[in-house]
């Protein structure tokens, strides 16, 4: 497939591919708000839950979604969270299932009530599918390309968990439609992975395989979907299509051939603040403390997420959630660099070829929190259009934005931006474009809502 744009920027901290278990903690920590939705606590407080039991549950079309408990032990209620005090580290089966002899509507409650459900990705909703969606999905994308530095990599998951993952995609077909497919995306179609998932699923007519470029967005499931349809004659333009990673369909194999929730992560603590980059297996809950570099002190931010998406968290604060798969740790800029720009730059990387690494290939061992230089007006550059997996023009929705023309900024493809910020990482004059876009399109749909409003309210008393 094709990809439009993106960028491979090189960073040292990259994690060794082994990965490490970490013991259970003393005290985990659950958020009830995932993928934007409030849940509910269904426990007490101070109340012992078993492992797999419900701790809270949401609201979502169709039914319910749930928060499974990762461990056995006393729950506490806390502002925005549930404490967990574990009392046992095993784990216990629940339900088990044969891809043969399970229906549609059960793998979908099966699988939203092992917290299992928000990790797919409908192209209809462009987000959670509905649990009661009535079209199921023509194909389900399956991506094990993670591009991002530095996330949980594709290929670590398969090698840790293959069996889970083959049982998880012998579920898949239960929730397509008929003659769906499985769209499984690698960087090369005799990849060795491709090879053993081929032999293992000998016969299955309904799995493809998909070459893509390494190169980030390449993970970004709109950046996927669109790729797919331009490369397949066969999908028609509304044909609704699901996104998952290697975690998720690992997850789907525990769940319904196991008899095991979600309870357990592979997540990343990579990046030039981490003096042992590695990947690591830990229980949902577990406080980022515990395996953050000196703590996570002040000499080094603590990214939930990789470099370009992450969002700066406290790692005294956070814990390891349901949908995490890394945390990025970057050193706090301390002092400015006098006449940093003209040094050769064996050590720093830029999209433009201004540094001798570009002749080296060394990866970047400067990259902070600094900016590496001020905030300057756009000089169209074009820089960000380059880069751009969406096909808009960033410069020219930021000057329709500078100038609060909103109408125009739609009409430019506003809502087309799929948020990688890539377009931000780029820029030579330290613009926050993607938070620019992002704003805007929050304005644009209060704006809408407030308009549907207006009219329901006029409808309603001419009908009076």
């Amino acid at each position: 497939m094709r990809i439009n744009g993106g960028y491979l920027p090189k960073i040292t901290g990259r994690p060794s591919s082994i990965v490490e278990e970490i013991p259970l903690p003393r005290m985990l920590s659950v958020q009830l708000l995932r993928s934007g939705l409030r849940y509910e606590p269904r426990v007490k407080d101070g109340q012992s839950v078993e492992f797999g039991e419900v701790l809270a549950e949401a609201s979502f079309p169709g039914g319910n979604l749930a928060l499974p408990s990762p461990a056995a032990g006393k729950a506490a209620l806390a502002d925005g969270h549930l404490i967990l005090e574990p009392t046992r580290s095993d784990v216990s089966p629940l339900q088990r299932f044969q891809p043969e002899r399970i229906a549609w509507d059960q793998t979908v409650a099966t699988l939203a009530r092992s917290g299992v459900w928000p990790l797919f990705w409908s192209s209809a909703t462009g987000g959670i599918p509905e649990l009661a969606e009535e079209r199921k999905p023509r194909a389900i994308v399956l991506n094990v390309v993670l591009t991002e530095p530095f996330r949980a990599r594709g290929k670590v998951i398969l090698k840790r968990s293959w069996s889970r993952i083959i049982q998880g995609l012998k579920f898949l077909p239960r929730l397509m439609e008929d003659y769906g497919t499985l769209e499984i995306i690698l960087t090369a179609v005799r990849d060795p992975v491709a090879r053993l998932i081929y032999s293992d699923l000998a016969g299955f007519a309904w799995i493809h395989f998909q070459p893509v470029p390494l190169r980030y967005p390449v993970e970004n499931p709109r950046v996927l979907v669109q790729a797919l349809r331009r490369s397949s004659p066969k999908l028609e333009k509304d044909s609704v299509l699901w996104v998952i990673d290697a975690q998720a369909a690992e997850a789907v194999g525990a769940c319904l051939a196991e008899g095991l929730p979600l309870h357990q992560r592979v997540v990343v603590a990579g990046g030039p603040g981490c003096t042992n980059p590695r990947h690591l297996a830990v229980r949902i809950g577990t406080p980022v403390n515990t395996f953050a570099p000196q703590g996570g002190g002040p000499q080094v931010a603590t990214l939930r997420g990789g470099l370009l998406r992450g969002e700066r968290v406290d790692p005294a604060l956070a814990a390891v959630q349901y949908d995490d798969d890394a945390f990025f740790f970057l050193p706090e800029g301390t002092s400015r660099q006098f006449l940093a720009f003209l040094r050769p730059g064996f050590d720093r990387t830029s999209y433009l070829p201004c540094f001798a690494s570009r002749l080296t290939g060394a990866a970047d061992r400067r990259i902070s929190t600094y900016l590496r230089g001020e905030r300057r007006p756009c000089i169209t550059c074009g820089l960000c259009e380059k880069v751009c997996p969406a096909r808009i023009m960033p410069q020219i929705l930021h000057r329709y934005l500078y100038r609060q023309a909103l109408p125009e900024a739609e009409k430019a493809g506003l809502e087309r931006c799929v948020d990688c910020n890539l377009c931000t990482f780029v820029c030579p004059s330290k613009i926050e474009l993607q938070k620019q876009f992002s704003e805007a399109r929050q304005l644009l749909q209060m704006e809408r809502a407030e308009a549907l409003g207006a009219r329901t309210s006029t409808s309603t008393e001419q009908t009076k």
